[in-house]
């Protein structure tokens, strides 16, 4: 599976529910539900839903903010 973000897009470790692995990505910014972010766990192959807080927000405008001039 192809990943849509860097790397460095998502920091956090976030645990797979499945398998407990902390081998996971953020693969779509939206879930099912507002408040949910989706990871992909590449431990198991199987992709879930994590609650959106203001660390992965923060993290992805990070990411997408223009470079300030000097």
């Amino acid at each position: 599976m192809s990943p849509h973000f860097d790397d460095a897009a998502s920091k956090r470790e976030v645990t797979c529910p499945y398998c407990l692995s902390t081998d996971t990505e953020l693969f779509s910014l939206f879930g099912q539900q507002l408040l949910t972010v989706q990871y992909y766990c590449n431990t198991c192959h199987t992709p879930f839903e994590h609650i959106k807080d203001d660390d992965v927000l923060d993290e992805i405008r990070g990411e997408h903010e223009a470079p300030s001039s000097p």
